[in-house]
């Protein structure tokens, strides 16, 4: 693992807090909500799979009948915890666990989201990312029930307003699609932040100095990014 990425592998277990401010004024227009209600989580039962602090629980679990949240981090499955406590509205199941080898019983869940987690894989496992991804692929076929929607958000470009171009995320996407059989769309889910200041800040302290300059430089207090979704069912499984 290079030493990026182990300084922001660090940040799920040490800084929690500021992790949650960054996702917490992320899609400001509602776009990923509206994306992923069309896929069928109204009274479903969802394994958010990569749970971090919560993101996709806060923003599904109304409208699902329960969504089992699964992490590594046990520090942003606490703040996770505190944040849907406070919300009031989510019935959910806290679980330590890795992507590879969810503790979920099979088909147990009708909908499995895995946001913004295997393309890390590619980063910090450049030589076995692959076999990594079909181990967490696979084990989120095994815990949806027959039919069911599996779903894997990953960012395609903070700080863009059209998908990048990435050569590593790329060959990442196409696993997904050309192995897994993966339909992808995509959609703008811009961060929104009381100032310029505060955008470089909390973006800085996750994505890097680079990303902080671009975000003065620009005077951007909304700060543009694009998100794939990448979908398929049970039903679409491959021998």
């Amino acid at each position: 693992m290079s030493d990026a990425s182990e300084a922001q592998a660090r940040i799920y277990e040490e800084r929690a807090e500021a992790y949650d401010a960054l996702i917490s004024a992320e899609d400001a227009d509602g776009q990923l909500v509206r994306a992923l209600g069309e896929i069928g989580i109204d009274d479903a039962v969802i394994a958010d799979v990569g749970a971090g602090t919560g993101r996709i629980a806060r923003l599904l679990g109304p409208r699902a009948r329960k969504v089992c949240l699964v992490d590594r981090a046990a520090p942003m499955l606490e703040v996770a915890r505190r944040r849907l406590e406070a919300q009031g509205d989510v019935d959910f199941e806290i679980h330590l666990g890795d992507a590879r080898a969810l503790p979920l019983e099979d088909a147990s869940c009708d909908v499995a989201i895995a946001g913004w987690v295997f393309g890390h894989f590619r980063h910090w496992m450049p030589e076995g990312w692959a076999a990594e991804v079909d181990a967490a692929i696979g084990e989120m076929q095994r815990v949806v029930k027959p039919g069911g929607a599996i779903v894997v958000i990953e960012t395609l470009g903070t700080g863009h307003t059209a998908p990048r171009k990435h050569a590593a995320l790329d060959e990442y996407f196409a696993h997904l699609e050309l192995r897994h059989g993966f339909a992808r769309s995509w959609i703008r889910t811009d961060y929104q932040f009381e100032s310029t200041e505060r955008a470089a800040e909390v973006c800085g302290a996750f994505f890097g100095e680079a990303l902080a300059s671009q975000i003065r430089r620009e005077g951007w207090a909304r700060v543009p990014e694009c998100t794939g979704i990448f979908l398929r069912s049970r039903a679409a499984e491959r021998a």
